[in-house]
């Protein structure tokens, strides 16, 4: 597909990138942002599970550079890796996580896709499935108002992943260039695609790490973000880009994920 093509080409030189996705993509999108709002608080204790950082999760548990300066947001992760443990339980029966596990399913062959086109470009072998180590994370920023107290809902970071696609509902996703705020500004099918220190470092430092930030709005609005993170198999050790050598990247997926207050992972 050329629009796969192009934004290969656009990560490489800049890590970052845009791609349209399907209907069926955005009507799941839809389902999902439309659907947490009906979620009783009873649901989302019980299905909870921080070991596996899988499920609901109240809002500031998580940060993105300072431990007592926590992200402004609820959120609910889903794994496919852990899915399985999980059918028993009837909240995995609602039109909410069909939903969900129905846009994981289309996201992560874009985002396989995606990393095999990044892999050709730099003339190497593609990487194995990544789809049962990343996972899909639901951002929900209610309508709340800093009073000037922070610049940023969620501060200045790079992903610690391969690659992560991400859409929001309205404004307040800029990249971080220095001194300048980017404002990203995707049309209503778009979806935002950034490279993580993960594929930085896989790239033998060759595809920079999108440093970004989501601003904390001057209004109280409510504001929630759809995002997939593309994580390495475990089971792989692949070859940096540059240097053809091996590289093993577990260690360092868990140290970043690890750094945003969350478990260990587990999916060996």
């Amino acid at each position: 597909m050329k629009q796969i093509k192009a934004c290969c080409e656009s990560i490489a030189r800049s890590g970052f990138g845009t791609l349209q996705i399907s209907d069926a993509m955005q009507q799941d999108y839809k389902k999902i942002i439309d659907g947490y709002s009906a979620i009783a608080q009873t649901t989302k204790q019980s299905f909870s599970f921080a070991e596996d950082t899988d499920g609901f999760f109240p809002f500031g548990a998580e940060y993105s550079s300072i431990k007592d300066h926590p992200d402004l947001c609820e959120r609910f992760c889903y794994w496919p890796a852990h899915a399985p443990k999980r059918t028993d339980l009837e909240f995995t029966q609602s039109p909410f996580f069909s939903a969900v596990d129905s846009f994981e399913r289309q996201i992560s062959e874009l985002a396989q896709a995606l990393m095999d086109g990044i892999c050709a470009e730099f003339g190497v072998a593609p990487l194995a499935p990544l789809r049962l180590a990343s996972y899909i994370q639901l951002c929900v920023y209610g309508a709340q108002a800093t009073n000037g107290v922070r610049q940023f809902a969620q501060d200045p970071h790079e992903d610690g992943h391969m690659l992560s696609f991400i859409k929001p509902t309205r404004e307040g996703l800029v990249l971080v260039k220095g001194a300048s705020l980017e404002p990203v500004r995707l049309l209503e099918g778009e979806i935002a695609v950034l490279a993580g220190s993960l594929l930085t470092e896989l790239s033998d430092q060759s595809i920079p790490a999108a440093y970004h930030a989501v601003l904390a709005p001057k209004q109280p609005v409510a504001r929630s973000s759809l995002i997939y993170f593309a994580n390495p198999s475990p089971e792989q050790r692949p070859t940096s880009f540059l240097r053809r050598k091996p590289i093993d990247l577990n260690s360092a997926v868990n140290a970043r994920h690890t750094g945003f207050g969350n478990q260990p992972i587990q999916l060996l």
